[in-house]
């Protein structure tokens, strides 16, 4: 185990909820993480922990994020919560301005906070900002089908995954030498809307195979099977994203002092019972976290956590003390 500060790399998506290959060990086959392979996520809860009951504090994006911030529960967050017109108070302290001052490199590309503007200013905001490449990955489906006729699937595809590559990049190479860092990859595809099809053009993905395989509440008819099925693509785009990010770690030798933890901010869009709606669907989402020497492999968490446990987690792992008013508790113990 190395003595030094590690990095944290937070890879944090829209609307994600529960979708991934791992979670086949904790429902079994019937249900839509039958049909994924999310490997880049099963390699970190693998090589981590997956945690099997992992609950967001409000299921929708900004009081959500108000809370993974802060450490705080999102009525705690004052106006930085409200969805529409967010103002964020600078006197609540937020994770990351916290890892800056003690000396941490810190960047984020994609969503942080809220979608207002002035954007992410817990975060820096345009100080911290990183995508000189821009932000197509948040339209992924549509950019890629656009480009699919030309380039074919795999090349349009490329055209995104280039764009992760670059701005990630661009955050390492204004990193000062020997300085830890801390980095937030919140793509947005996951969320509403999707191309019409893209998750069998882009992804081989069949929605009939979601027959019996949808939650009892929603007709399970081949519309509502094909709009899941364009949703799940999305999530497999996530992933493949991850798998950038740990590929870069990896050759810089920087993967195994990174404390890498993927989740997303609430379930899923536009559906009975998800996104904004106080259901599981809603509130319960995908967790894993890898930190090798820290936390054991193959752990599964079945513990109850509450996302916002995430940034005294952050601070502890970075030896940084939490502020006075950060009522979560750091996840390190468990």
């Amino acid at each position: 185990m190395s003595d030094r500060r590690p990095n944290i790399l937070f890879a944090f998506a829209d609307d994600w909820g529960r979708y991934a290959s791992a979670y086949r060990q904790v429902e079994g086959e019937g249900t839509p993480n039958a049909l994924l392979e999310t490997p880049h996520f099963d390699r970190v809860a693998r090589e981590g922990a997956l945690f099997a009951n992992a609950f967001v504090p409000a299921p929708s994006c900004t009081p959500c994020r108000s809370s993974v911030l802060t450490g705080r529960y999102f009525w705690q967050t004052g106006r930085g919560a409200i969805l529409q017109g967010a103002v964020w108070d600078s006197s609540i302290l937020s994770y990351p301005l916290l890892l800056e001052e003690a000396g941490y490199h810190i960047g984020y590309t994609y969503k942080v906070w809220s979608p207002g503007t002035p954007r992410d200013e817990p975060f820096g905001g345009d100080r911290t900002r990183y995508q000189p490449a821009g932000a197509k990955f948040g339209q992924f489906s549509q950019v890629a089908t656009q480009h699919v006729e030309e380039l074919g699937v795999e090349g349009a595809k490329e055209i995104l995954y280039d764009e992760v590559r670059q701005n990630f990049d661009a955050f390492l190479d204004a990193r000062p030498e020997g300085a830890p860092f801390c980095y937030w990859w919140g793509p947005t595809n996951t969320h509403r809307r999707w191309e019409r099809g893209s998750g069998k053009g882009l992804w081989g993905l069949e929605p009939d195979d979601l027959e019996g395989r949808l939650p009892a509440f929603l007709p399970d008819v081949h519309e509502v099977r094909e709009d899941v099925c364009d949703y799940l693509g999305e999530c497999l785009a996530v992933d493949a994203g991850l798998g950038l990010l740990l590929e870069r770690l990896e050759e810089m030798g920087e993967l195994d002092n990174t404390l890498v933890v993927v989740s997303g901010d609430h379930g899923i869009p536009g559906f009975p019972r998800g996104k904004c709606n106080l259901y599981d669907l809603g509130c319960e989402v995908a967790l894993a976290a890898r930190w090798p020497g820290r936390i054991p492999d193959g752990r599964l968490v079945e513990d109850c956590v509450n996302l916002m446990d995430l940034a005294p987690t952050f601070l502890e792992a970075a030896g940084v003390e939490a502020p006075e008013g950060m009522c979560a508790h750091s996840l390190l113990d468990v």
